[in-house]
């Protein structure tokens, strides 16, 4: 059904009517020579059209659309705000059609990526990989950074063994050797792997080191206490398989533990007339002369006390010398 009217007041007796069956539409307009209103409403589409315009220099309308598909608004005023309002919009349509072609077509692209924990770059999936085998957690950490804290652990602890998954507390799995040797290449691997020969050669408990400085080789002693002297194979160097030192000469286990006692026995005893231990940091001092008012060098210490009585210093300067302990020679 069809229906049409029409009123202008340029043609005030104008008026035309009209209908139709076979598109339902409705149609009304009012218009003058600088001014109208236009709106449509049909059955066949649903579609709304309205705009409002002054027919001068400025060229001010306003336009709106409406439809199943389409939702657009612009309002177009000065000359200036006619380029500005046109930019944004193109914008937001170019914006609107990423979105939606990154939405139907790109989804599985965008997908293939992720940002890693760590290091929050941005990587393709294959670069996230399982740290062990024994790790329930997501895959949210890169190569890059679990090599890194490989290395990290490597020159800062030197041991191959307490390596733990960088994931956190929330794992706490350790780094095994297979672990490693999948995921660390190169230079790097090849220093694991003479740390963790090393370390496992140094936990079986006949092995031993040659004690030559030169040396570098070791091997496992057959004789143990019962044939303390071992002879290294590489170099010919001797040493004490029981107390893992250079080869103590003239004196065998027994007699070298009897000297040891009394050497520590007279180090011991020198340290305590000769040196006090810092009452703050435990680091033993020794004093070379001067006055009795001690400052401890350590840096993150510089406690300050008598050398006497081992008196804290500070309330001594603040209030005297009746501060120092009763036994003290400086008390009054």
């Amino acid at each position: 059904m069809y229906s049409y009217t029409t009123t202008s007041n340029s043609h005030p007796a104008h008026r035309r009517e009209g209908s139709s069956t076979s598109s339902p539409y409705t149609y009304t307009t009012t218009s003058t020579s600088s001014q109208f209103t236009y709106s449509t409403t049909s059955a066949s589409s649903p579609y709304t059209y309205s705009t409002t315009s002054t027919l001068n220099n400025n060229e001010k309308y306003r336009f709106s659309v409406t439809s199943d598909y389409i939702k657009r608004k612009i309002n177009k005023y000065d000359d200036s705000d006619d380029d500005d309002s046109d930019d944004d919009d193109n914008e937001n349509e170019n914006e609107n059609v990423t979105s939606e072609r990154s939405t139907s077509s790109g989804r599985s692209s965008t997908s293939k990526t992720k940002d890693c924990s760590i290091c929050i770059e941005t990587y393709n999936l294959k670069h996230f990989i399982k740290i062990t085998n024994n790790c329930i957690h997501s895959n949210d950490i890169c190569r890059k950074c679990v090599v890194r804290h490989i290395e990290t652990q490597l020159n800062t602890k030197g041991d191959v063994e307490g390596i733990l998954c960088p994931f956190g507390n929330d794992c706490g799995f350790l780094i095994e050797y297979n672990d490693v040797q999948r995921i660390v290449k190169g230079n790097l691997f090849e220093r694991y792997d003479s740390l963790a020969l090393k370390q496992a050669l140094s936990n079986m408990p006949d092995f031993r080191w040659c004690k030559n400085a030169g040396c570098g080789s070791g091997q496992i002693h057959s004789g143990s206490d019962k044939e303390p002297i071992m002879t290294c194979k590489a170099c010919g160097e001797k040493s004490c398989y029981t107390h893992d030192i250079p080869w103590h000469d003239n004196l065998t286990c027994e007699q070298y533990n009897e000297a040891k006692k009394g050497e520590d026995m007279a180090t011991q005893d020198l340290l305590n007339r000769e040196t006090k231990k810092c009452p703050k940091c435990g680091v033993r001092i020794t004093k070379n002369g001067g006055c009795n008012h001690m400052t401890c060098r350590v840096q993150n210490c510089r406690h300050e006390f008598c050398w006497l009585c081992l008196a804290d210093f500070e309330p001594i300067r603040r209030h005297g010398n009746h501060f120092h302990e009763r036994t003290c020679q400086l008390y009054v």
